[in-house]
C-alpha cells in the first residue's frame, strides 16, 4: 500500500492514474529518485523529481473547481484523456489565477479508487451503523425506475412526505434538486431543502445593512479591520482566493487587523492582535466597543447616524413603537428648523437626540434610546462575560474609531464619497450559538456607528447592484436594492439569484403559518431551514407532517448537525432514502439507492456562480466575471451531474417541459434561446441557452469552452450604492421587530405550538447560551471547531493529498488544548482522552497542547470528522467529531429568528490512556 493507505501517494498519483493512457514511464513511484539505492522514502520530497509527464503534451482546458463552495476558475492539464495537473486560471478574476491546497488535491478526488461510479441498491433491509447494506450494482435505468416509483407513491399520499437535503459545497445543484422535486412531485420547496449549518444570522444582517447577503471589507481602502468569527483572507470564506490576494496585499501596505476568536486560527495568526474570547460571547464584546465609542470617546459619525439611519425616528415612550404619519405611515422625525415632527423625507434637519412631545405623546429618538440601552456594556461588565480585558476593549475601540476618519471624504473617479477606512467583519464562527442573530447584529452594527457601512473603506455588499454585464443600452441582467418607503431603508437582492428581497415586506406580508417542517413561515427575518431537524423529531409538538422519503445530495447529515445517534434514529424512521454523492459515507448506511454523481471534472454546469452576488467578491478593480464549468474528461461508467439526474427523472415522468421551464426561470433564459421543451434535458445545450440569454450569441457555450472566462467592467455605483447621494438608510431602531413579534405570537397561540419571541427587540444584546450559566464544576471546558485552508466539511479527509498534509500537522487530527489548562489537569501531548457532555454523549481523541487557544476551550478542525464508514478507508477514525456532543432535538437550543443551533456545550475531560 502507498503512504496514505491507497496504492498511490501524493508524488505517485499520476502513475496510478495515467500510466496506461500516457505511457510516459509512470510506473511505480512518481519520484524517479525512489528507485535509487539508499533513498529515504520519507524524504523523497527533498530530492529533485523526474517529470511524470511531458509538460508540453496534451491541452489545458478551462473549467471550475468544486473542492469547496467557492468554485474558483481553474485549468486542467489533460493528456490522452487523463488529468495530470490542475492550476488556477490566470485569465479569470475568480481566483486570480491561484489554486488552494484543496483545489490542487481535486485530482485525487477524481482518481480515488474508493469513489463510487455505478448505481447501487441495498439488499440488506436492516439499517444501522453496524449493518452492511449489501450493496449491489444496478443499471441507471433500474435505479431511476425505483426512485420514481417510491417518490411518486409518497407524493400521491402527501407531497409533504418528501424531503431533500444537501451541503453548501454544491450550491447550484442543491438549489436545483430541491426546486426540481417540487416541479416533479409537488413537494414543498424550498423549505424542505435543508442544508448543513450555514451562515445563519450573517447573511440576514448583511442583507439588511448592505443590500447583499454577503458583505466584506472594502479591502482596497480599508486601513483597520476587526474580525469576529472569520478567517477571511487567510483560510476560508466566500471568494477565498480572491480575498486572499487583496488581504495579503493590503496587509503588506499597512492594514491593521484585530481578530476576536477563541482559537488562534488562520485569521488570528495573520492578525496584528489576537483577542482570545470565550465562545458565544461576541455580542458582549461588540456592544462594549460600542459603549466606549458612544459614551467614553464620542467617536461616532453623527451625520451618518442622522441621515443614513433611522436614529432620529421618534419612538413613543408608552408603546416603544415609532410614531408615523397618518397618511403615509412614514416614520416621523423632529425637524430642528421649526421644532415640528415630520415624515423623515420631509425633515430638513432631523434631531438625532432628545425627548419630545408630539400630539400629546411623549417620545424619544431612537438613537437616544440606543445610548441608554448600551450603558450596561462597560468594558468591565463585558470582561466578566468574555474574559477580554477591559483595557483591550478600550484600546480596540479607540483605534477603530480613530481609524474611521469620521468626517473625511475621498474622491474616486471624479466622485466625492465619505471615507471610512475601518471595518468590522464577521462570519459563521459567530453563528453556532443560541442568540446568534443578536451576536451578528451587535458586531455588524459597529460599522454603522462610525458610518462605514456602504462607505469607501468600510463594509460593502459583495455585489449589491448590477447595471448589466454587457454594454447594451437596455441590459438584460440588472439588480439593485429597492427602498422600503415607510422608513427609507434599503431592501436587498437575494443570494445567488439576485431577485428582489425585503425582510420588511416579509414582516408585513407573511401569513405566519408554517407550511412544512422548516417553520420558516414563523421566521420572517430568517432564511435557513435548519428548524427541520427539530420539527422532524417532534412532529406532534409542532403539528407538522414528517417526511417519509428523502433525497440526500452531496452531504453526510449524520455528521453535519449535532448528536449522531439522534440523526441515525431520524434517518432510520424513513421509508426510503436516495443518496447522490461521490463516496459512501456514514449516512449511506441508511440509503436504499445510491447514485454516483460525476466528479466535477467529469461534468458541465451552467453559470457556476449564478448571478455573482454570493461567492464572488466585488470591488472597482474586480470586473463582472462569468466562468465556464465544462467537463475535461469523460465521466466514468456513464456518470452524470445533478442537473442531468433530475432531468432523467423528469423525462421518465413525461415532465420535460416542467423541468426545463423551471430551469429557464431560475437562469432567466430568454424564450428564443430555450432548449426544446418536449425533449429530454441536455446539459450542454442548456448551458448554451443560458449564455446566449445572459451575455450574447457571440459568447455562447462553444466560445466559453474555448476561452474559459468573460469579463465586464464594474461601475462605481454598483459597489458604492450611495454614490451620487442615492437614497437609502439602514435601521438603528428596529421598530419592525415589534410587528413581527406580535404576529408570531398571535399565530403560535392559534396553532398551539411553542415558540420563542424574546429575541424580537429593537436593539441587539448579549444573551447567554443554553449551558453558559450552569453550575457544573467538572464540566468546565467548551469544545469548538474551526476550518483551515486545506480542509472543508466532513469528506475532505478521504483525499490522499489532504490527508498527507493533515498528518504533517500535529494538530489536524488532535484535540487542541491550552497548555496551562492541560498541565493543571495533569494532561500532556499524546494523551488519549474522553470528552463527556452533560447529555450522555462522549467522543475520544488525542490531546495536543498549545498557547493558541482560550484556557476554557478545546478545539478541533471541522468538528464532523472521525468517520465510521468502511467505505472511506482513508478518513475512517481520523479526527474528533465534537458536534456529536450537542443535543440536536432540543428547541431551546435553536435561535428562533434565524435557526442557528447552539453548539456551546460543557464537557468533562478524562484521560483514558
Amino acid at each position: 500500500m502507498g503512504e496514505n493507505g491507497l496504492n498511490v501517494s501524493r508524488r505517485g498519483f499520476v502513475a496510478g492514474a495515467g500510466a496506461a493512457a500516457v505511457g510516459l514511464g509512470l510506473a511505480g513511484c512518481a519520484s524517479g529518485t525512489a528507485e535509487k539505492e539508499g533513498t529515504d522514502l520519507a524524504n523523497t520530497s527533498l530530492v529533485p523529481e523526474k517529470m511524470a509527464y511531458d509538460p508540453n503534451a496534451g491541452e489545458w482546458i478551462p473549467t471550475t473547481c468544486n473542492m469547496c463552495f467557492n468554485n474558483c476558475s481553474i485549468k486542467a492539464h489533460v493528456i490522452d484523456g487523463v488529468v495530470v495537473e490542475l492550476t488556477g486560471n490566470p485569465d479569470s478574476p475568480i481566483g486570480n489565477g491561484h489554486i488552494c491546497g484543496k483545489g490542487a488535491a481535486g485530482i485525487m478526488q477524481l482518481y480515488d479508487p474508493n469513489r463510487i461510479t455505478k448505481p447501487l441498491k441495498r439488499t440488506n433491509p436492516k439499517k444501522g451503523p453496524d449493518e452492511d447494506p449489501g450493496w449491489v450494482e444496478i443499471e441507471w435505468d433500474e435505479a431511476f425506475d425505483i426512485i420514481d416509483e417510491k417518490f411518486s407513491a409518497a407524493a400521491a399520499e402527501n407531497p409533504g412526505n418528501i424531503g431533500s437535503f444537501s451541503m453548501v459545497s454544491s450550491q447550484a445543484g442543491s438549489l436545483v434538486k430541491g426546486m426540481a422535486l417540487g416541479a416533479l412531485y409537488g413537494t414543498y420547496e424550498p423549505a424542505n431543502a435543508t442544508a448543513d449549518l450555514c451562515g445563519t444570522g450573517v447573511h440576514q444582517l448583511s442583507y439588511i445593512y448592505t443590500g447583499a447577503g454577503n458583505a466584506m471589507p472594502d479591502y482596497k481602502y480599508c486601513n483597520y479591520l476587526i474580525q469576529f468569527g472569520t478567517n477571511a483572507g487567510a483560510a476560508t470564506r466566500h471568494g477565498f482566493n480572491m480575498t486572499a490576494s487583496l488581504y495579503s496585499q493590503r496587509r503588506s501596505e499597512g492594514l491593521r487587523v484585530v481578530n476576536f476568536d477563541p482559537h488562534m486560527s488562520a485569521g488570528a495568526e495573520t492578525a496584528d492582535q489576537w483577542v482570545p474570547i470565550k465562545p458565544s460571547t461576541d455580542a458582549a464584546a461588540a456592544n462594549s466597543i460600542a459603549y466606549v465609542l458612544v459614551h467614553e470617546l464620542d467617536l461616532i459619525d453623527r451625520e451618518y447616524l442622522t441621515n443614513r439611519t433611522n436614529g432620529p425616528a421618534l419612538v413613543s415612550d408608552k408603546t416603544q413603537r415609532v410614531l408615523r404619519d397618518k397618511s403615509s405611515n412614514k416614520a416621523l422625525y423632529m425637524d430642528t428648523t421649526d421644532n415640528k415632527a415630520k415624515p423623515y423625507d420631509e425633515c430638513a434637519a432631523p434631531a438625532l437626540e432628545g425627548t419630545f412631545t408630539v400630539d400629546g405623546e411623549a417620545c424619544t429618538t431612537g438613537f437616544t434610546l440606543y445610548k441608554e440601552h448600551i450603558k450596561k456594556y462597560t468594558p468591565e461588565y463585558q470582561e466578566a462575560i468574555t474574559s477580554v480585558p477591559a483595557d483591550t476593549i478600550r484600546q480596540v475601540a479607540k483605534e477603530f474609531g480613530e481609524a474611521a476618519c469620521i468626517g473625511e471624504t475621498i474622491e474616486i473617479d471624479g466622485k466625492t464619497m465619505p471615507f471610512r477606512p475601518a471595518c468590522v467583519d464577521m462570519f459563521s464562527g459567530m453563528t453556532r450559538h443560541k442568540h446568534a442573530f443578536h451576536a451578528c447584529w451587535s458586531v455588524i452594527f459597529l460599522n454603522v456607528l462610525v458610518g462605514s457601512a456602504n462607505s469607501v473603506g468600510g463594509l460593502l455588499g459583495f455585489d449589491p447592484a448590477c447595471n448589466g454585464w454587457t454594454d447594451d443600452a437596455e441590459p438584460y441582467v440588472t439588480w439593485r436594492p429597492a427602498i422600503w418607503e415607510e422608513d427609507g431603508f434599503i431592501e436587498d437582492v437575494s443570494l445567488m439569484l439576485a431577485y428582489p428581497g425585503s425582510y420588511y415586506r416579509n414582516v408585513r406580508e407573511f401569513e405566519y403559518v408554517p407550511t412544512d417542517m422548516s417553520m420558516l413561515g414563523l421566521q420572517p427575518i430568517g432564511a435557513d431551514a435548519q428548524f427541520f431537524n427539530i420539527a422532524q423529531a417532534n412532529p406532534d409538538l409542532y403539528h407538522t407532517q414528517p417526511i417519509k422519503v428523502a433525497l440526500y445530495y452531496g452531504c453526510n447529515p449524520i455528521k453535519w448537525w449535532a448528536n449522531h445517534d439522534e440523526m441515525r434514529e431520524t434517518m432510520g424512521k424513513l421509508d426510503f432514502i436516495v443518496g447522490i454523492d461521490l463516496f459512501l459515507n456514514d449516512s449511506s448506511y441508511y440509503y436504499d439507492i445510491f447514485l454516483p454523481e460525476a466528479n466535477y471534472l467529469e461534468r458541465s454546469e451552467p453559470l457556476p456562480h449564478f448571478f455573482l452576488n454570493h461567492r464572488v467578491i466585488g470591488g472597482l478593480d474586480v470586473p463582472w466575471t462569468i466562468g465556464v464549468w465544462q467537463k475535461v474528461v469523460e465521466p466514468k461508467d456513464g456518470g452524470m451531474g445533478i442537473f442531468s439526474i433530475m432531468g432523467e427523472l423528469a423525462h421518465r415522468k413525461g415532465l420535460d417541459a416542467n423541468y426545463i421551464g423551471l430551469m429557464n426561470s431560475v437562469y432567466r433564459v430568454k424564450e428564443e434561446y430555450s432548449i426544446p421543451m418536449d425533449q429530454k434535458f441536455d446539459i450542454e445545450a442548456f448551458c448554451d441557452s443560458v449564455l446566449k440569454s445572459l451575455v450574447d450569441e457571440e459568447h455562447n457555450w462553444e466560445w466559453f469552452k474555448a476561452n474559459g472566462v468573460y469579463t465586464h467592467p464594474r461601475d462605481f455605483d454598483e459597489m458604492y450604492i450611495w454614490a451620487d447621494n442615492a437614497p437609502g438608510k439602514v435601521p438603528l431602531y428596529w421598530d419592525f421587530m415589534f410587528e413581527a413579534k406580535e404576529k408570531i405570537e398571535a399565530s403560535v397561540k392559534k396553532l398551539d405550538i411553542p415558540w420563542e419571541t424574546d429575541d424580537y427587540q429593537p436593539f441587539p444584546d448579549w444573551k447567554p447560551s443554553v449551558e453558559w450559566e450552569l453550575d457544573e464544576p467538572d464540566f468546565d471546558l467548551f469544545p469548538i471547531y474551526y476550518t483551515d485552508s486545506i480542509n472543508v466539511d466532513s469528506w475532505s479527509v478521504e483525499n490522499p493529498y489532504i490527508d498527507e498534509i493533515n498528518r504533517e500537522n500535529p494538530y489536524a487530527y488532535a484535540i487542541e488544548m491550552n497548555a496551562a489548562t492541560a498541565k493543571a489537569k495533569g494532561l500532556a501531548d499524546g494523551d488519549q482522552v474522553r470528552l463527556t457532555s452533560l447529555h450522555d454523549s462522549f467522543v475520544e481523541g488525542t490531546i495536543m497542547t498549545s498557547e493558541k487557544i482560550h484556557p476554557d476551550c478545546l478545539s478541533v478542525i471541522a468538528g464532523s470528522w472521525g468517520s465510521n464508514s468502511e467505505f472511506l478507508p482513508l478518513a475512517k477514525g481520523k479526527g474528533t467529531a465534537v458536534a456529536h456532543l450537542v443535543p440536536g432535538r432540543d428547541p431551546k437550543r435553536l435561535d428562533h429568528i434565524c435557526s442557528a443551533l447552539d453548539q456551546t456545550v460543557r464537557v468533562k475531560i478524562e484521560k483514558i490512556s
